[in-house]
């Protein structure tokens, strides 16, 4: 396991801004109806109880009895299915805010044996909403260290929780996917520190997206506002809908003071 702290930068956005090394050359988005797994098994049952005692959240066993989900693997091989060639993939991460629907299952672990090459895979998560921009950090920072040439980001919403919690999040999974045929650069960074007041003064030029924490703020006036029903992966959809850019997506996380920033470029 893998365990990152939010880098530190001197300057805001766009300054602060870290080009990722390698070009966007795919977006592909999919949101899930319900699914087929279960996880009604007395195993279970003790496992979910036992890991809510203490967190000042419920465990509901409702919830489990007519429970039915779809799990981060099925969801990125779903995502993923015609759209990669058999090229190496050397890098994969798993960025997600809610935890895995069934926890006998680990997507990283499988993915290493289901994406060509054999990558590393490993998962972000523990971060809320600003995952996938830590996802970026890491991935870049390995791409730099190591030479990889074609990284995976899978970022991943799963709803179906056996929790007493009571926003509705919806099935879905997003994949970003970089190599040197990409025609979209790149620049993205997780500020820690940012008091509310500070949000307005790290908005960068562009066609402006905020997450549910960011808009919660209303400091980036006039910017779409991505579906909360979506907290991972609804701020990345306009990169699957093909909107012009370049395009900001960024969201902020009130509790921690961290403000998550991407720049996407227009094709050249």
């Amino acid at each position: 396991m893998y365990r990152a702290a939010a880098t530190t930068l001197s300057a805001a956005p766009p300054a602060g801004l870290q080009p990722f090394p390698l070009p966007l050359a795919l977006v592909v988005r999919r949101e899930f109806g319900p699914g087929d797994r279960e996880i009604d098994v007395p195993e279970l049952h003790h496992y979910f109880a036992d890991l809510s005692r203490g967190h000042e959240i419920g465990f509901r066993p409702s919830r489990v009895t007519h429970a039915r989900g779809n799990t981060f693997l099925e969801m990125a091989r779903e995502v993923l299915a015609g759209h990669l060639s058999g090229e190496r993939i050397d890098l994969a991460l798993v960025a997600h805010a809610a935890p895995e629907f069934d926890p006998r299952l680990s997507a990283p672990v499988n993915l290493t044996a289901v994406l060509p090459g054999g990558p590393l895979v490993f998962a972000v998560s523990g971060q809320g909403a600003l995952a996938p921009f830590s996802a970026l950090r890491i991935a870049g920072s390995y791409v730099q260290r190591h030479g990889f040439r074609r990284v995976l980001i899978l970022i991943m919403d799963q709803g179906v929780t056996p929790y007493d919690v009571p926003d509705r999040i919806g099935d879905a999974a997003t994949a970003l996917l970089f190599e040197p045929g990409g025609d979209r650069e790149v620049r993205s960074a997780a500020v820690p520190g940012v008091a509310p007041a500070a949000v307005a003064g790290f908005r960068p030029p562009g066609t402006a997206v905020a997450g549910p924490g960011l808009a919660r703020t209303g400091a980036w006036p006039g910017a779409g506002v991505a579906p909360a029903e979506y907290p991972c992966t609804g701020l990345w959809a306009p990169l699957a809908e093909g909107t012009a850019g370049p395009l900001v997506l960024a969201d902020y996380d009130p509790h921690h003071r961290a403000l998550g920033v991407c720049v996407v470029a227009e094709p050249t």
